[in-house]
């Protein structure tokens, strides 16, 4: 197999790199050939996911409501496919700096997937994680198509760090690109990438320009080790709260404890109001807290954006919300500090699962 970390530039024929498919993954919109019946390819723009599959990666793609055409099958790609299942698929980065240039091209075999057959509830849900607007489409009463048997060719136009070539440049894409992940690899996070996102963080808007917040750093397994036990009586106490069986709540206490002791670096938000002003009038005073725990708010999510730009992954948990105290004695941090968050911070061992998002016409309460 190609090597994973890097793109290829030959043409052998070969199953998709990991690298190559968290690019695909990443990217929003790619562009479908299917060969008509005249013998020339029909080229059509398409919104897709990648497939998890015991035989390997698949692509997904749905066949969306048309104004004008209720059966599918009078799609000219789907009835492409039916006469001639060999497909191409390509996604690209095009940018006005040239040496930012790169594409994979895949090629396989295409077919219609059912509402009724195993793997069609799971692509729906994989397409409307990623592309809310899916959530008002009854896609899942309409056939996928899903593209197997991949193989792959890609090419780029320079040399680029593998952690920075799978991900996204633009916002947007940086935005809807970035996910919560739970299972990270072994790879050692180097000390530079994190002290970039805390860089990233202090950018963020405060409070009279006073940025409350201060951030602590674990990588020490040992660390890491006394943190989890330090907090479990309060997440044992917490989920006891749910009335869930006991077998559930130590089966969910001990996956919370491993995403401590898994992840490579742990990252620990904390709130520092020391800096803010000081009024007589106590309403006015409870503003300027929550001024500053929205500010920690924006920190953080500069923080995960700057971490999935870099090639890193992250995952947010609120544990220390429920016992400030706990983490700040575990840590031995300052009692002006007053923990908010952990972040687990690493290299993905795993694609997480994602959870659709609202349209956002669902979100605006009012325009005016």
């Amino acid at each position: 197999m190609a090597d994973a970390g890097s793109f290829s530039a030959t043409s052998v024929v070969r199953p998709p790199t990991e690298r190559e498919l968290a690019f695909l993954r990443a990217r929003r919109v790619g562009r479908l050939a299917t060969l008509g019946p005249d013998g020339f390819p029909a080229l059509v723009p398409i919104c897709y996911d990648v497939l998890h599959q015991s035989g390997g990666a698949a692509i997904v793609t749905s066949l969306d409501d048309k104004p004008k055409r209720v059966d599918p099958i009078d799609l000219g790609r789907v009835r492409n496919i039916l006469a001639d299942p060999r497909v191409a698929l390509v996604v690209d980065d095009y940018n006005e700096d040239w040496s930012q240039l790169r594409f994979v091209q895949l090629r396989g075999v295409a077919r219609l997937v059912a509402p009724d057959e195993p793997n069609h509830a799971v692509a729906v849900e994989g397409l409307r994680a990623k592309y809310p607007q899916y959530s008002k489409m009854r896609i899942e009463d309409r056939p996928l198509i899903q593209i197997d048997k991949l193989t792959a060719h890609s090419w780029r136009a320079s040399e680029f760090p593998a952690s920075v070539g799978d991900r996204p440049t633009a916002v947007g894409e940086l935005i809807r690109g970035r996910r919560s992940v739970r299972t990270f690899t072994g790879q050692p996070v180097p000390r530079e990438a994190i002290a970039a996102l805390i860089d990233a963080a202090g950018w963020a808007p405060s409070p009279h320009g006073r940025q409350p917040w201060r951030f602590a750093v674990v990588t020490e397994p040992a660390v890491r080790a006394a943190l989890a036990e330090s907090m479990a009586a309060t997440w044992r106490a917490q989920l006891n709260l749910d009335g869930q069986d006991a077998s559930i709540v130590e089966v969910r206490l001990g996956k919370s404890r491993q995403r401590l002791l898994n992840a490579p670096v742990l990252i620990v938000p904390c709130l520092y109001l020391q800096g803010l002003d000081v009024y007589d009038d106590a309403a006015r005073q409870a503003a300027e807290a929550t001024m500053a725990i929205q500010s920690l708010g924006a920190a953080i999510q500069n923080m995960l954006l700057t971490a999935y730009a870099s090639g890193l992954d992250t995952g947010w948990m609120c544990a220390p919300l429920f016992c400030p105290e706990i983490v700040r004695e575990a840590l031995e941090l300052d009692v002006s500090l007053i923990p908010h968050a952990i972040l687990t911070v690493g290299y993905a061992g795993q694609d997480p699962i994602r959870r659709p998002r609202r349209p956002s016409d669902e979100l605006i309460v009012s325009w005016r």
